[in-house]
């Protein structure tokens, strides 16, 4: 460990200085810390110990060359067996994230709340006055230690707190409004997004053919062929499969949500097959797309031709 120690030292450039190594038991594997002077013997600043990127790349060097593993963050630390300042800083971190875990804590009031009932104090720093003044950071305190919100992490910032809430709020506010109905129009939500129907004639509709009808799929039920317009936000019953009569190859829905599955099937083959499939379907209007193409292909599935295609 020592000579690791001193290994790190060299290849960071921090030489001709004081320092110590300190071997810490707070955790299960070994490790120790490193304390120096950032002024040399000469009187000169050392610089490279400010440079994260170097500090990153010796860490991975040394860490490979001697079979070593990269340590954990703050949230596997056993506190107790931290002392002062440092076990209250890693207890606020762990606190802090937990809370912040909590998808229903939407804005600030609930997050310090949060962090209240856990025994930490989040209070609000501002700066200036009048019209001019800022929020310019959060300090968070436990018991007799407080430190400013970049000390405990870049999540807990109030700039990063803002972004989050802000985030969430917007995102309940969307999930509302997609399973919220609308007042006007039983057959959608607020947002526009499809009500699926439950039964039809009596027949309950599976849960299946509800979600291919809010993908703008064709289903069927019974004799009759259900679908979602698009236009005018309301469902349309057809007793024909209104698929099948698309300019667009006999079957490719012109609804948003076509069936991946069936488009591919239907562009794959041939001219001489598509026309031949576009007369099947014609022959055969009560058959659903992936019946239309099980049939086809074992119908058809012989030819030399279509059964290279498929």
């Amino acid at each position: 460990m020592l000579k690791i120690a001193h290994e790190y030292m060299e290849k960071m450039g921090i030489t001709d200085t004081p320092y110590i190594i300190v071997r810490h038991t707070d955790k299960e594997h070994p490790h120790c810390h490193i304390m120096f002077s950032r002024v040399n013997y000469n009187g000169k600043i050392i610089k490279p110990v400010t440079n994260l990127y170097r500090n990153k790349a010796v860490c991975a060097d040394i860490t490979k060359r001697h079979n070593l593993t990269m340590g954990t963050d703050s949230l596997s630390l056993d506190t107790s067996k931290l002392r002062g300042s440092e076990r209250s800083r890693v207890e606020i971190i762990q606190a802090a994230t937990e809370v912040l875990h909590d998808v229903t804590i939407t804005d600030w009031p609930m997050f310090k709340n949060a962090l209240a009932r856990r025994g930490i104090i989040a209070n609000a720093l501002f700066s200036g006055e009048g019209d001019e003044r800022k929020l310019k950071t959060i300090i968070y305190k436990k018991g007799r230690h407080s430190f400013v919100a970049s000390k405990i992490g870049k999540s807990f910032t109030q700039a990063a707190l803002v972004r989050e809430f802000k985030f969430r709020s917007e995102k309940a506010e969307q999930q509302k409004m997609a399973n919220t109905p609308d007042p006007a129009n039983r057959w959608v939500h607020i947002d526009g997004s499809a009500i699926a129907p439950t039964e039809f004639g009596g027949i309950q509709i599976t849960p299946e053919q509800q979600q291919d009808y809010i993908k703008g799929r064709t289903i069927r039920v019974n004799d009759a062929y259900i679908w979602f317009d698009y236009e005018t936000k309301q469902p349309q019953v057809s007793r024909f499969n209104p698929d099948m009569f698309s300019d667009r190859g006999c079957g490719l829905p012109l609804s948003p949500g076509a069936d991946p599955e069936y488009a591919a099937f239907y562009g794959n083959l041939s001219e001489q097959f598509r026309q031949e499939f576009r007369r099947f379907r014609k022959r055969h209007p009560s058959l659903t797309n992936s019946e239309a193409m099980q049939m086809f292909k074992a119908n058809y599935g012989n030819s030399r031709h279509i059964g290279h295609r498929l």
